[in-house]
């Protein structure tokens, strides 16, 4: 790591309004540990709206997923519901409209901007996932569900960054009506809902995307995303549960999903799977292989969130249901094996809950958010390292059920 950058961790707030943002080597000084003392700031991702009772509050946005382009100075927060009111959420926390909550990457950091400088519509429902194109300059979004329901996501947003507009939405394949009723219902599938999206570098660079809905990953051609045109995918492969998170590995070869729970029955799962995408590229299919983590007996653990390691040799998993976090490592005949496995705790004993995860760059450290639902500034950040999943520090006050985080690397003199 160059002496002179600093370590962040981008953390999106959920029932927390905000995006929070620690300085990791100041939380692993021991004086600062089980403390909200390397939170640089927090910023509001949302306006201030009006109430039924005539009173202005803050809206809710529900932000999930964040991303940072330092070299446009871009920082992007994914408002899985836009603007919508404490009270519109708590009657139906789904199928909102969703926002991008944009801001100046180095006036965030410096503690000058609390607000965004634009709040912009998606044009769809319900988006989670988020990840910046190879080139720098486009933003791809999942929209993981329909206009007031929580079935009928199938669209992916290309949001030009250099702009901060919005260029168009690319449809997933779908078909027929989305069902009205909330997950589990056997009506589930016809819909993709992605909530994980992902970019693969190669020849072609692929977008995958994680689909909860129809328990699917689709594989899509970068360019054909990036053009708008209507485009069959290039592959879909069924998993035997509805995934969450997906990260493709550094050099394109390899993607990891996150098996979380299936939306047809509710059943929750226990497995991620490695997905060979040289084979996909060759035409020889995706050589699906599933491995089991967070559960010894059968058991769910649910998994979420899924990070490689930096050299792509090791994965990372965070565990709802079993509030652990697994390390994954290739053996020596090639398979893919759960290596370790580390249970983490909350101070004040509310589970865990682990769902956001990332990896420091010089594949030292693992990052993790979480925490139950509950009052705000409830959630929790986890540091463990890497080799031995030995918690080293945690930081308080990150959000209330906080879920994606991004971890980014900037220059000192870049950051002021």
């Amino acid at each position: 790591m160059d002496a002179r950058a600093r370590r962040l961790a981008l953390v999106s707030g959920r029932w927390d309004p905000m995006l929070t943002v620690v300085d990791i080597d100041a939380a692993l000084d021991p004086a600062n540990n089980d403390t909200d003392r390397a939170v640089i700031t927090r910023a509001r991702v949302t306006p201030d709206i009006a109430l039924p009772s005539g009173a202005r509050a803050p809206a809710v946005g529900l932000p999930v997923s964040v991303a940072a382009v330092p070299a446009l100075d871009r920082l992007v927060v994914v408002n899985h519901a836009g603007c919508a009111t404490p009270q519109a959420l708590e009657a139906h926390p789904h199928g909102h409209a969703g926002a991008l909550a944009m801001f100046d990457l180095r006036a965030t950091l410096a503690g000058s901007a609390t607000r965004p400088t634009l709040l912009l519509p998606t044009a769809t429902f319900g988006p989670v996932g988020c990840v910046v194109a190879p080139d720098g300059r486009h933003l791809l979004v999942a929209a993981g569900e329909g206009p007031g329901l929580e079935d009928g996501g199938y669209q992916i947003s290309v949001i030009d960054l250099p702009t901060c507009t919005l260029r168009h939405n690319f449809a997933l394949p779908h078909e027929g009506e989305p069902t009205r009723a909330g997950s589990p219902d056997p009506g589930f599938g016809r819909y993709p809902n992605p909530a994980g999206i992902a970019i693969a570098r190669g020849s072609p660079d692929l977008v995958l995307t994680a689909d909860g809905g129809s328990s699917t990953v689709t594989a899509i051609a970068l360019a054909d995303v990036l053009s708008g045109e209507p485009r069959a995918p290039l592959a879909r492969l069924e998993l035997p549960t509805g995934p969450f998170g997906i990260a493709a590995s550094p050099d394109g070869t390899l993607a990891v999903v996150a098996g979380r729970e299936c939306p047809r029955t509710g059943a929750e799962g226990n497995a991620v799977t490695f997905l060979d995408l040289a084979a996909l590229r060759r035409g020889d299919g995706w050589a699906a292989r599933h491995v089991v983590v967070g559960s010894d007996d059968g058991r769910p653990s649910r998994p979420m969130g899924v990070a490689f390691s930096p050299d792509g040799l090791s994965v990372f998993a965070t565990c709802f249901r079993t509030g652990t976090v697994s390390r994954i490592e290739r053996t020596a005949q090639g398979d893919w094996k759960e290596s370790g496995r580390a249970a983490l705790c909350d101070p004040l004993g509310s589970p865990p809950c682990p769902r956001g995860i990332g990896v420091t760059g010089d594949g030292a450290l693992v990052v993790v958010a979480g925490g139950a639902r509950g009052a705000p500034g409830s959630s929790q950040l986890w540091l463990l390292d890497a080799r031995t999943l030995r918690m080293l520090a945690r930081v308080s006050g990150v959000g209330n059920e906080t879920y994606f985080i991004e971890v980014i690397e900037i220059s000192s003199t870049a950051s002021q």
